[in-house]
């Protein structure tokens, strides 16, 4: 039983570091999006994909361990709270960590959505913009135009 636990906290901690490197990913993601560079954001996607992959394993994992502990669809906190001594203590704090990186990702991903949408209203702005003139956007333009 006590072995089960150790790797609970393992792999609590592993999707734990997993979600800062999310957090750190967004913040990038952020700063790609508002200077509209598409090759940037392509490749910060691909690394939001596997880091994303990389959790939902850690999840998977973590809801098998919680099923052989017993404690199926229970919170983090209600699994702390079902332990003793410096395990509870260790839990709890992960607990709170958790709370606290995923309020941090939402933020951050509510963020990026207000600044991908902007970004979607500039070029739709600009593409009729342009069509007013006549100008075909997806035509290359001379150096002269």
């Amino acid at each position: 039983m006590i072995h089960l636990y150790d790797e609970l906290e393992r792999i609590l901690t592993k999707e734990y570091d997993l979600c800062v490197e999310l957090i750190e990913l967004l913040k990038r993601e952020k700063d790609v999006i508002t200077r509209l560079n598409a090759g940037e954001l392509e490749e910060l996607l691909r690394e939001k994909e596997m880091i994303t992959f990389r959790i939902k394993n850690c999840d998977e994992i973590r809801d098998k361990v919680l099923g052989e502990l017993g404690l199926s669809n229970r919170t983090l906190k209600e699994v702390a709270l079902s332990t003793e001594g410096e395990r509870k203590d260790r839990l709890l704090c992960l607990a709170e960590e958790f709370t606290l990186v995923i309020q941090n990702i939402r933020d951050l991903n509510k963020i990026n959505s207000m600044l991908i949408a902007k970004s979607l209203h500039y070029i739709k702005t600009s593409y009729n913009f342009l069509s007013t003139f006549n100008i075909n956007p997806r035509e290359k333009l001379s150096v002269e135009a």
